[in-house]
This record gives C-alpha cells, structure tokens and sequence, in this order.
C-alpha cells in the first residue's frame, strides 16, 4: 500500500489508538532523544502520581506527561492538560518535564508555554517535531507498531545498507578490514652504509592484528629477516636499528595479519647525491591480482631510472 508522503503527520494529528498506546509511543520518542532508565507508571490504567513516566538525561529526573486527543483541540485546552501535567514535577521531586502532545504548537505558543512553566528543564514534543523523530529511517518499526505505518522501499534499502556500513566496521575493527602495511628504511648513515629507523607503515582506516612479516633479499635469494611485529593502531611503528645496506639491493616482504596476507617490492638505491638510499615500493593486494600501493622517491628516476620490478 502506497502511502501519501505526510501519513505520519496525519496518524498523529487524528490519534485513534487511545491512551496506553500514545503513552507507549512516548517512551520510544524520549529513548530515541536520549532519555535513560525509563520507567512508565500505568499506561492501561491506575493512578500514576502525577506522571505517566520518569527518566533520567544530563543528571536530571524528568517527568513524562502525554497528551494525544483525537483531533486538534484548541490552545486554551493544551495549556490547562500542560499545566495540570506540570505539578507532577513537584509531586516527583524531579528537576526536568517533558510534554510530548500531538498538538500543534506554534512558535509563539510554545514559547508561552515556556513562561508558564518557569522551569530551566523543559522538553516540548510537539506534533512537527514528533514527526520529524518518527520518520528518520531508524524508526521505522516504531511507525510500523503505532502507526500502523509500513517502511517505503527506498527507506528499507536505505537502512539495510546502513546495517551492512555498520557490520561491515565491526568486521574491520575485529580483524583489520581492507588495511594493509608496507616496510620501508629511513635515517641513513651514508659513511656507515647503514640505515637507522626500521618502519612499518599502516594503509587504511583500520588496526592490523597479529602482523607477521618475513624480509626476503631477491638477490642473495635468502630470507634476512622473520619476525612477528603484533598489533599496528598509529600510522607507523618503528625500532632503532643498524641494518647494513649494500649500494643496490631488491627485497620482497611477505606479510601476514589477522585480515589476510600480501607482499610488498622494495627496491634501494644509494645516491651519493641525495645522501640516502633512494627507495621505489609497491605492494599487491591479498590476492596479489593487482598493486594497491606504489611509491617512487622523487630523486629515483632521475638518477637510476623507473623502477624494474620482479615477478
């Protein structure tokens, strides 16, 4: 059934449901707007103390009053049921009172209600602003209970893929997601043929866990390093090192994390020039299908030509 566009608007404004129901929806509106802990009084019926709920929100005691007649009554009959409503403050040694009615309240009535109240805590839920609340996609199955009210098409997509969004960074927060890590050698000692700073670069919006990565020297055809690394939250990591570097040299790094496994090509050369090894880098994704990273210093192909990678 095609709905017309405002039917919220209207289910409210021409109320049938009865009391217990518009109490009940109240206390979905006020969870929604922020309100904890809260305890409804007797929404079938019996002597409530002045309050058709309590809650708390920012430290305070909030009252809750309800007021949805069938129809829209006139401002004189609001204000007496806001004021009667308003002595369960007192009466519940709360501080705050929050009035959700499916009245219309203008600008100007609303602000004397304000007056009336003479209370720094009040919460005015009115017929616009109620609508708003019940019409964001999240409260769909709140409008489907009270209002009878089935969610459109492009609202049900528009909040499944919201879902998946949010599932799909719990699984990247569990396991690091599509992040990935590359290595690279800063800090060099030119005289000393020697790099100082060990780097491990984290790629992507997510932690790595559990990182393994194996060093392998492409040249010499043996493996220089294997060592677990742990878990990566910052950009970088880093360790003080004395790695002995040669003037050229081609390493292929293996990694491993709670997400996956991919490689990385480091290619080093040592620029007398620059006063460092020049680096050119490129990583391929877990499958190895395709490179998601390249880097290539500035000075590199200028000096040693582009970058001649290995299969």
């Amino acid at each position: 059934m095609t709905h017309r566009w405002d039917e919220t608007w209207h289910r409210l404004r021409v109320w049938t449901n009865g009391q217990a129901q518009s109490e009940r929806l109240a206390a979905q509106i006020l969870m929604n707007a922020g309100y904890e802990a809260l305890d409804p009084s007797h929404p079938l019926g019996g002597k409530d103390g002045g309050k058709d709920a309590v809650a708390t929100r920012d430290g305070i005691r909030w009252v809750m009053a309800v007021h949805f007649p069938r129809g829209q009554k006139g401002f004189r009959t609001t204000t007496e049921k806001f004021m009667h409503d308003l002595s369960g403050v007192a009466r519940n040694s709360a501080g705050g009172f929050a009035f959700v009615t499916n009245q219309e309240l203008t600008l100007g009535q609303r602000e004397t209600l304000r007056r009336k109240a003479k209370l720094g805590s009040l919460d005015l839920f009115h017929l616009e602003r109620i609508t708003s609340i019940l019409d964001a996609p999240a409260m769909h199955s709140v409008r489907r209970q009270f209002l009878g009210i089935e969610p459109a098409e492009d609202a049900v997509t528009a909040l499944k893929s919201d879902i998946a969004s949010v599932q799909d960074r719990v699984v990247g927060y569990q396991t690091g997601g599509h992040s990935f890590c590359y290595w690279m050698l800063y800090h060099f000692d030119i005289a000393a043929n020697i790099a100082r700073n060990f780097v491990v670069i984290r790629r992507g919006e997510y932690p790595l866990y559990d990182v393994r990565l194996r060093i392998r020297d492409m040249d010499a055809s043996s493996d220089v390093l294997n060592t677990t690394w742990g878990e990566i939250n910052a950009p970088a990591d880093f360790k003080l090192v004395r790695w002995s570097l040669p003037p050229s040299i081609y390493y292929r790094i293996f990694f491993h994390a709670r997400n996956g496994s991919w490689n990385q090509d480091l290619i080093l050369k040592k620029s007398i020039r620059a006063a460092c090894w020049l680096a050119a880098a490129r990583v391929r994704d877990k499958r190895g299908a395709s490179v998601v990273f390249e880097h290539t210093d500035n000075e590199f192909i200028p000096e040693f030509g582009s970058p001649t990678w290995r299969e």
